[in-house]
């Protein structure tokens, strides 16, 4: 009981630095733009309130939130593979990158998709057509699904698996990666979300099939900011057909799925 409890506080510890690298890297985004309005106000010989300073340096971070989330996904990574090398584990032992059927892969992939189309068909005022998409927002929808899953659905699933059994460690990491968004209808649908990957992190036993359905609802999103694609009821039962029958395909594996029993030092 005593072991399980450390393991316990273990992964709580990996969520913890997943949720300071966003701090930190939401810090020093202010700091960069912060210290880039002082310069600018220097040289152009300007003496104003403090008010008016602090509008100056919010006009600047406006928008920046894809920076921020970039930074904090190369942040979490150093941090997390440093955490790791100290303790002398390497952090690929709980991801299963190595191998991947190839159907679950195919499958996973589509399913991204198709969730996406139903999530924004059933609640179209999760997306917004932009009509801009910058390159920031690209990276950050391309490398934001290797490191969360490799955080949610490889280290920490994983983790609490150890410590508590699979199905708990499904829904704990369902609900941390859905309290990591902040509006509430992304809570909700990102919860459902987690428990998929997570279930279908288990039964296909890779980590593969759970990062490209992540990779292909982000960048069906990206798109969608573009040009929002709504479907009607009939469509919507036909879309959710077609999940079920994808998410039955991506859980396929060929090896048990197991949970690694780390001894506490």
């Amino acid at each position: 009981m005593k072991d399980n409890f450390i393991r316990f506080l273990y992964a709580v510890d990996v969520y913890l630095l997943y949720l300071l690298s966003g701090v930190l890297s939401a810090a020093g985004v202010v700091a960069y733009y912060s210290i880039r309005a002082a310069l600018d106000y220097g040289s152009i010989g300007e003496i104003a309130d403090a008010y008016a300073f602090v509008e100056y340096i919010s006009a600047l971070v406006t928008g920046k939130s894809s920076l921020v989330l970039l930074v904090s996904y190369i942040i979490v990574i150093l941090v997390l593979f440093l955490s790791f090398a100290l303790r002398r584990k390497s952090i690929l032992d709980y991801t299963g990158l190595s191998y991947s059927r190839f159907v679950s892969v195919i499958s996973a992939t589509l399913l991204g998709a198709v969730l996406n189309l139903i999530t924004y068909s059933v609640i179209p005022d999760t997306v917004q057509g932009t009509g801009e998409i910058d390159a920031v927002l690209i990276l950050c929808v391309i490398l934001g699904p290797f490191v969360e899953e490799l955080i949610f659905r490889g280290v920490l699933l994983k983790m609490f698996g150890a410590a508590c059994g699979v199905f708990f460690a499904s829904v704990v990491t369902a609900a941390l990666f859905a309290i990591t968004h902040t509006e509430t209808v992304q809570i909700i649908y990102t919860f459902v979300l987690g428990i998929l990957l997570a279930a279908i992190r288990v039964r296909s036993t890779s980590l593969w099939p759970p990062i490209l359905l992540h990779l292909s609802f982000n960048i069906t999103g990206a798109v969608a900011m573009l040009n929002p694609l709504v479907f009607e009821k009939e469509g919507i039962l036909l879309l959710s057909g077609a999940a079920a029958l994808l998410f039955v395909l991506s859980c396929t594996g060929g090896r048990k799925y197991a949970q690694k029993k780390e001894t506490v030092k």
